[in-house]
């Protein structure tokens, strides 16, 4: 019979990733016993758990040691992605939601096609 830090341990390897709620439901076993065995895997290099809110109460997202910074990307990425369709519906300027850290807005070739595009369409009007 596997033990519950080996649960644990399949359970990320299966998903990639859980929330800590979700796990201690899924295995049955109460909140503080969970939140024990994952500082101690964590301690142990096994697991990263990355804080995060989830329906506006503040959770762990539990994901296997080293998978963090691909999952920061990913959150970066959609983030990105959101911002971008955003300034689409929207028609505000992609400064609004520019990830870029070293921008010039005068070199700016986003600002620059965003602005040639409102000229274009209100020429067209």
């Amino acid at each position: 019979m596997m033990d519950t830090r080996d649960e644990i341990l399949k359970i990320l390897e299966e998903r990639g990733s859980i929330l800590q709620k979700d796990l201690w439901k899924e295995l049955n076993i109460d909140s503080s016993k969970c939140s024990r065995i994952l500082r101690k895997l964590e301690k142990e290099g096994l697991i990263k758990r990355i804080e995060i809110v989830v329906d506006g109460v503040k959770t762990f997202k539990i994901v296997p040691a080293g998978a963090e910074e691909e999952e920061e990307e990913k959150d970066e990425f959609s983030l990105q992605a959101v911002m971008e369709r955003m300034q689409d519906v929207s028609g505000l300027p992609p400064c609004f939601g520019c990830l870029e850290k070293d921008c010039e807005v005068s070199f700016c070739l986003k600002l620059e096609v965003w602005f040639l595009k409102k000229v274009i369409s209100n020429t067209n009007s």
